[in-house]
């Protein structure tokens, strides 16, 4: 079985020497547990998980996969009467930041994610 070899910047090759130092271990064994980390947060990312990111505004939100928004959805999707409330409180929107909540919530709503 051949070797592959990862092409590694000399930044990342950098780090994979300092980490190597700092925990007595090879610098394979380092790329290994960085590739399965990687790997592992690619398969939650798939799967159905979620993430958490924040906005410039400080504001969390929450993200998810497409598989999760599937299952999750159906019961986070807004009807007629609730999509109509959210375009008038958008179209009452006294600053851009609170416009821009509405018409996300109001987009997620539409979409049932």
């Amino acid at each position: 079985m051949a070797r592959i070899q990862p092409v590694l910047t000399p930044t990342e090759l950098a780090l994979v020497d300092q980490m190597a130092e700092l925990t007595g271990s090879k610098r394979t064994d380092v790329i290994k547990s960085a590739l399965a980390v990687y790997h592992w947060f690619m398969q939650q990312a798939l799967v159905g998980s979620r993430v958490v990111a924040h906005k410039a505004t400080g504001e969390e939100v929450a993200l998810e996969t497409a598989e999760l928004a599937v299952l999750a959805g159906k019961g986070n999707r807004l009807g007629p009467e609730e999509l109509g409330l959210l375009a008038k409180r958008l179209a009452a929107a006294s600053t851009p930041v609170e416009a821009a909540g509405i018409r996300e919530r109001l987009t997620r709503g539409f979409y049932g994610i």
